[in-house]
C-alpha cells in the first residue's frame, strides 16, 4: 500500500480516534475537515484496502450501512459491539471482553475442528443507546 496523503490522512483519523466506528461518508468528512479532501470513489477504495490489509474491520450495521473500525491487534480478536437501533451510533463493548474472547476462541476452534477454513466473528448488541433511550438525560449531559 503506497503512503500517500489521503492514505496517511486515513491513518491518523483512525490513530485520533481510535475507537470511531465510521461510515464512507463519515470518513469522506473527517477528511475533508482534516484538510486532505478525497473523493467518494478513493475513500471506498482506501477503506477496502485498509480492511483487506488487516488494519481496519468492516462491518454492515443494522442500517444495511458499512462501517469501519480499528482492526483487533494480537489476542484481542472480535471485539464485541453495541449499536443503537434509532441513531445507529456503535460503541465497542470491553467490560467482561477477556470471558467473551476465551468464548470466541472456543467456537473458533470448534469450527476449525470440523474442517471449516478462515473463520470470522462479528457480535453486534442491538439496542436504544442512552441518549436516544433517555434524551432528556443526555441533553443534560
Amino acid at each position: 500500500m503506497r503512503a500517500t496523503r489521503a492514505s496517511r490522512a486515513l491513518a491518523e483519523l483512525y490513530r485520533a480516534r481510535p475507537d470511531a466506528v465510521l461510515s464512507e461518508p463519515e470518513v469522506e468528512a473527517a477528511l475533508a475537515s482534516a484538510g486532505a479532501p478525497v473523493n467518494k470513489v478513493t475513500v471506498y477504495r482506501m477503506l477496502d484496502r485498509f480492511a483487506a490489509a488487516g488494519l481496519l474491520h468492516k462491518q454492515v450495521d443494522a442500517a444495511r450501512v458499512t462501517r469501519y473500525a480499528l482492526a483487533p491487534q494480537g489476542e484481542e480478536g472480535a471485539t464485541p459491539r453495541f449499536e443503537c437501533d434509532d441513531c445507529h451510533r456503535q460503541f465497542r463493548l470491553s467490560q467482561g471482553s477477556a470471558k467473551v474472547q476465551t468464548a470466541l476462541r472456543q467456537v473458533l476452534q470448534a469450527l476449525a475442528t470440523a474442517g471449516h477454513e478462515s473463520l470470522a466473528v462479528d457480535i453486534a448488541v442491538r439496542g436504544r443507546c442512552a441518549g436516544c433511550a433517555h434524551p432528556a438525560n443526555g441533553a443534560a449531559a
